[in-house]
């Protein structure tokens, strides 16, 4: 996933449903806490965190597979 790409859910996930548009502004790790954070915005500029923990064998599921939830648009 890129920064500044648009994105539809393929897979609910969290609090977003499929079909919704997103624009990832911003990603990174945090090591000291094994912290993947996401900020997308919606069509509403509204922004949206999510938090995938390296603890949490669910989060580390959908990290190792987020192109089954995410769908790039830019280039459709």
């Amino acid at each position: 996933m890129e920064a500044g790409k648009t994105y539809i859910v393929r897979k609910n996930i969290f609090k977003l449903s499929v079909g919704q548009i997103l624009t990832l502004k911003r990603y990174g790790y945090q090591a000291y806490y094994g912290e993947h954070n996401y900020v997308f915005t919606d069509t509403e500029n509204k922004s949206i965190c999510i938090v995938l923990r390296d603890d949490v064998d669910e989060d580390m599921k959908i990290y190792h597979h987020l192109d089954e939830y995410f769908e790039n648009i830019d280039s459709v």
